[in-house]
């Protein structure tokens, strides 16, 4: 049920979703780690949503992973480089996993205004979406993410 409330949810916020379109978009790669067909879905809607915003420019992987802190990306043959890196981990299906993480290098005055606007709209989209049972988290938010990202940018992923 609850899942069914998330997908739910998700289908109606993010349908709604509409952002003027920025000067740069952001790149961003969506991994999609969950197990189930009723996940699935709901990650393709999300990323719908965030096509549909115009601020990102993004790729998508489903991959595989024993634990939702496994690295789901290894190295990068493909040599393109992200800016962000949202996960939707193995376990949100069952709520053992409450979050998407959102990886990016440690965000500063150096960060671009597109980068933080699109991390500000997931966060906001995956409240609205979940109805408040999913959170967005970032580096600055929790360290194992900060780990996540110097991996994926010793492997190649991260700019």
């Amino acid at each position: 049920m609850r899942s069914g409330l998330i997908s739910a949810s998700f289908i109606v916020i993010f349908g709604l979703l509409s952002v003027a379109q920025p000067t740069e978009r952001v790149e961003l790669l969506l991994v999609d780690e969950t197990q189930t067909l009723q996940a699935s879905l709901m990650v393709q809607v999300y990323a719908r949503a965030l096509q549909e915003s115009g601020l990102f420019h993004f790729d998508a992987k489903i991959v595989s992973v024993q634990s939702s802190y496994d690295d789901p990306l290894g190295v990068n043959s493909t040599g393109k480089r992200y800016e962000l890196i949202a996960i939707v981990p193995r376990g949100i299906e069952d709520g053992s996993v409450p979050y998407i993480w959102l990886i990016t290098k440690p965000i500063g005055p150096q960060t671009r205004p597109e980068l933080l606007q699109g991390i500000e709209l997931i966060r906001q989209r995956v409240a609205q979406g979940s109805g408040g049972l999913l959170k967005a988290l970032t580096v600055m938010d929790d360290g194992a993410l900060g780990i996540f990202a110097s991996v994926f940018e010793h492997h190649g992923w991260l700019r």
